[in-house]
């Protein structure tokens, strides 16, 4: 796999990532809409750690590292907020602490949520080397 379909790969999983997300939330599924909301940012990342380093990126669903990792420079809120974010994977996957996000999880603590992971999304695409096609 060249480095174009790699990247690619990871975009057309993020898109559909974020598409879930946000049907998710349409149907008031707050709690798996930050869940797909955090894949949708983790996809793009390792995408994007792709295109930066032509090499595989980490095993992780840790967004900073997978940030730091590609070399992306991130402020202090940057790097609080997408710790917020990574927990939405963690927290939703495991029984223990499902009830944690879904008791957190409220039409406006998942807005605000959904609007930075759709902000970080614009960004990172931003970042990209070459224009993506993600549905190629």
């Amino acid at each position: 796999m060249t480095q174009v379909e790699a990247v690619q790969l990871w975009m057309r999983g993020a898109e559909d990532a974020w598409d879930t997300a946000q049907q998710l939330f349409a149907a008031k599924k707050y709690h798996h809409a930050l869940f797909f909301g955090q894949m949708y940012l983790e996809k793009l990342l390792k995408g994007l750690h792709y295109d930066l380093k032509d090499d595989h990126p980490p095993f992780t669903h840790n967004l900073v590292l997978i940030a730091k990792k590609a070399e992306i420079k991130l402020v202090p809120q940057q790097i609080e907020n997408l710790d917020e974010i990574s927990s939405f994977n963690i927290t939703a996957r495991y029984p223990e602490h499902k009830q944690e996000l879904f008791t957190k999880a409220t039409l406006g603590y998942t807005k605000k949520w959904m609007k930075l992971i759709e902000d970080f999304g614009s960004y990172f695409k931003g970042l990209f080397h070459y224009e993506i096609q993600p549905g190629n």
